[in-house]
């Protein structure tokens, strides 16, 4: 079985979504930050929750997961979703004008059966904060990637995140490269080959 290469980028959540300071996700752009800043995870809908992935012809995600971790006080739990595509052409509407010469956009949900684990999530920290006990909320999002073919000497790769029904992706990192802005276990020429 061929190995993997996970391509991260974390953002927090905290009452508000903040982006988190990683290497790899320093691309943020100011509006994505105070859109993010705006975004209260409390009233999103898990089930129109949206994450959008831009990647240059030739390499391929295989696998989307969310990570959600919650700490309160010292007890910290995490949780893992395996997205689903979300492959219908609505999805990509807003995208379009993202779509660049030699790239492709995939977009991924969370799976209809997860919904209800990410609510129970969400309600059992709204619980705590209801007894006046501090707490975070820690999302994360890795995609594992294959190679299709040759990969363009700049491998770039922009992420989008959307939270509501009727509203646009925006993006949540910009111009993220492989070879220069990831660890080396994530440069292109360790992506494996699809299959």
């Amino acid at each position: 079985m061929p190995r993997t290469v996970s391509l991260r980028c974390l953002f927090l959540v905290a009452g508000a979504l903040l982006l988190a300071a990683l290497p790899g996700c320093s691309s943020v752009p100011v509006t994505s930050m105070v859109k993010l800043a705006r975004t209260d995870l409390s009233a999103t809908d898990p089930a129109v929750l949206r994450i959008a992935v831009r990647l240059p012809q030739g390499l391929r995600p295989r696998r989307v997961t969310l990570r959600i971790s919650i700490a309160v006080g010292a007890d910290r739990r995490e949780q893992a979703f395996v997205l689903a595509d979300a492959d219908e052409a609505a999805e990509l509407l807003s995208l379009a004008g993202e779509v660049t010469s030699g790239t492709a956009i995939y977009v991924f949900r969370i799976a209809p059966a997860d919904v209800s684990r990410l609510v129970a999530i969400r309600e059992e920290l709204a619980a705590h904060k209801a007894k006046g006990e501090r707490g975070s909320l820690t999302l994360g999002v890795g995609a594992e990637a294959c190679r299709t073919g040759a990969l363009p000497a700049e491998t770039l790769i922009t992420t989008y995140l959307k939270t509501e029904k009727t509203g646009d992706f925006f993006p949540l990192t910009r111009d993220v490269d492989l070879r220069k802005d990831l660890p080396k276990e994530a440069a292109p020429e360790h992506i494996p080959v699809c299959t």
